[in-house]
C-alpha cells in the first residue's frame, strides 16, 4: 500500500515535516486531506505555520492562503508548483 508521500511530491514531505516538528502533529494522522482545522492550528498557528513554511521554502503566504479549511495537500501542490521560485503564490 502506497502512502500519501509516495503520491504527493516533496512539498508534501515539507509540510508533514512542518507539522510534526514544529507543531507537535503525529505524521501518522496527518493526511493529505486533513484540514489545518483537522491538525488543531487555530488563528495564530496558521500564522506560524505560515511562517515555518517560508523559512523552509523561500515561499511567501498570506494569511489568507492558509485558513482552517485549507488542506494539507493543496498547501503541498503550491510548494510543489512552485518549483523553489521566491513568489507569493495563490494556495488553490
Amino acid at each position: 500500500m502506497m502512502s500519501p508521500g509516495d503520491v504527493m511530491g516533496q512539498g508534501y514531505g515539507t509540510v508533514v515535516n512542518v507539522l510534526v516538528n514544529e507543531f507537535q502533529c503525529v505524521e501518522g494522522q496527518l493526511s493529505p486531506d486533513a484540514t489545518m482545522e483537522d491538525v488543531d492550528l487555530d488563528s495564530l498557528g496558521q500564522v506560524l505555520f505560515a511562517v515555518a513554511l517560508e523559512e523552509r521554502t523561500g515561499l511567501r503566504f498570506h494569511e489568507s492562503q492558509i485558513t482552517l479549511d485549507t488542506t494539507v495537500g493543496q498547501i503541498a501542490a503550491v510548494i510543489d508548483a512552485s518549483s523553489g521560485v521566491d513568489a507569493e503564490v495563490p494556495v488553490p
